[in-house]
């Protein structure tokens, strides 16, 4: 007869199977802790650290960051779900996001161009604008210090306005 020693002990190969599972062990062998033995699946489910993204075992390399351990495929913004190129990320409410998605959140992307605004802004009809983005609607002269009127939630020179609207 057949028998496997493991654990400290002696079994028949039908007595010696995952101790959570209950699947017998192949060649794939098995994995100890605590004094039992597991299938690799059981092992990895039970003991292995679960990625930040997908909350599946990390069984092979991984990235450490935010406090917790991520895939390297699963380390990406969680908007656009886009690497990290250069490996610059932003962390709001303990997630990673790109550049841009992350001054989205935060509400400082440019009204004019879309792009993140960070230095000097103006802040106008409830949108953020890089100051030289911030332009008349009509001739594209580039507005300033509240000197700019409204229609239609754009901006315009006094002299647009006037000409336009007056």
């Amino acid at each position: 007869d057949k028998c496997i020693s493991a654990l400290d002990q002696t079994w028949h190969p039908e007595h010696f199977f995952c101790s959570d599972c209950g699947r017998q062990f192949g060649d794939e062998g098995f994995h100890e802790k605590d004094d039992a033995a597991f299938c690799k699946d059981c092992y990895f489910e039970q003991f292995a650290p679960k990625c930040g993204g997908c909350n599946t075992p990390i069984t092979e390399n991984y990235i450490s960051s935010l406090n917790l351990q991520w895939h390297p495929n699963c380390f990406v913004c969680k908007e656009c779900s886009q690497p990290f190129h250069d490996g610059a990320f932003f962390e709001h409410e303990g997630f990673p996001y790109c550049e841009t998605h992350y001054h989205a959140l935060r509400g400082s992307l440019c009204a004019g161009c879309h792009k993140p605004i960070s230095g000097r802004c103006i802040t106008a009809m409830f949108r953020k604008f890089h100051p030289e983005h911030f332009v008349c609607s009509f001739c594209l002269k580039q507005l300033n210090k509240g000197t700019f009127k409204e229609q239609g939630d754009k901006p315009y020179c006094h002299d647009c306005f006037d000409r336009l609207f007056g």
